[in-house]
């Protein structure tokens, strides 16, 4: 990769890191914004897709039809209990439709309709546009998201107007699970609600992107602190092989606990602000000749899925593959936190 690429992507990576969920995804118009948050709501569910079972049929290994049907009605469940509790607009009406059901709405000219769907995508593909035919990935025991596969994946939030369904979104954000869970989804959800407000408020008051840059890492440096009364939850997935759940106190000497999914949808889906939630952030930096994927480690706030914590590669060399950053918690990671809550780095 040329040297001037990489000096682009390096001034793109440190956007997207201090203000992660906000104008580094934004592709909409103010108009448009408007109109997703006036209109009613369609969610996409999953209904078995062809690629996937094509892949299920050439390795067993991957999981059965029944085990991928199973989870993708855990996942239609889980996006209609999310969405009824946390989408800020009006939930009058929401409708579950299918990619088929959608297509047919938008071929009918409707234009009284926002959507917001799950999708997965390679890296490499991703600059291409997304694929809504394909809907999310799935492999079973999917717990290892950022492991080392021959498909690596990551998933994405959208939403748009019914009437630009299939094109460029008005606004999508990086999921930190491939098949999205509920802790998640919630992050998706609050994500847009947060660019929107971002944007309306920006067109109100003047704003600069760089000056709601430096407010956000602002607010991020004044929640670190407050982590140190709170009970960090992480997943068992996303501790290196160096760390566990009892020699993580010789790296953080706050309160923990490490979990399993479902406490930490739980503790998210709750809203519980005595405790904070870590995760592996992956996002992809589309290049002229390549995307990198960053991966950054968050710590969350429990009461509203919002930064406390950033822990940014500390090295932005390009990698194999084109990626940076650890896919895990690491022992270094963890104290480069407890630096932040003690406010003495970064």
């Amino acid at each position: 990769m040329k040297t001037g690429n990489l000096k682009r992507i390096f001034i793109i990576i440190s956007l997207v890191l201090s203000a992660h969920v906000y104008a580094q995804y934004g592709l909409g118009k103010i108009e448009e914004i408007e109109e997703v948050r006036s209109r009613k709501l369609i969610v996409m569910i999953e209904e078995p897709r062809e690629k996937v079972l094509k892949k299920i049929a050439k390795n067993p290994k991957r999981g059965s039809v029944e085990d991928y049907k199973a989870d993708l009605k855990n996942f239609n469940e889980s996006m209609k209990i999310v969405v009824e509790k946390f989408w800020p607009y009006s939930k009058v009406g929401i409708q579950y439709k299918t990619f088929d059901e959608i297509e047919a709405i938008k071929k009918k000219k409707s234009e009284e309709y926002a959507v917001i769907a799950c999708l997965s995508s390679q890296p490499s593909t991703m600059s291409a546009g997304f694929k809504y035919a394909e809907g999310i990935y799935w492999v079973k025991d999917i717990k290892d998201d950022f492991e080392d596969r021959d498909d690596l994946m990551f998933s994405t939030m959208i939403v748009n107007k019914i009437e630009d369904w299939g094109k460029v979104p008005v606004y999508y954000i990086p999921l930190f699970d491939v098949f999205p869970t509920k802790a998640s989804l919630v992050y998706g959800i609050k994500g847009i609600e947060n660019y929107f407000n971002f944007r309306i408020q920006t067109k109100k008051n003047g704003a600069k992107a760089k000056d709601e840059r430096e407010r956000i890492e602002e607010q991020v440096k004044s929640r670190a602190p407050k982590l140190a009364n709170k009970t960090l939850l992480l997943r068992q997935e996303w501790l290196d092989d160096e760390l566990t759940s009892e020699n993580l106190k010789n790296y953080y000497p706050y309160k923990y606990q490490v979990c399993d999914r479902e406490l930490m949808d739980k503790i998210v889906m709750e809203g519980d602000g005595n405790y904070a939630y870590g995760v592996v952030m992956p996002t992809v930096v589309s290049g002229t000749s390549a995307n990198v994927v960053i991966y950054a480690q968050f710590v969350m706030d429990g009461a509203d899925s919002q930064a406390m914590c950033i822990v940014k590669p500390a090295k932005m060399s390009v990698g194999i593959g084109g990626k940076i950053g650890k896919k895990n918690f690491t022992d270094k990671i963890m104290i480069k936190i407890v630096e932040q809550v003690k406010g003495i780095s970064e």
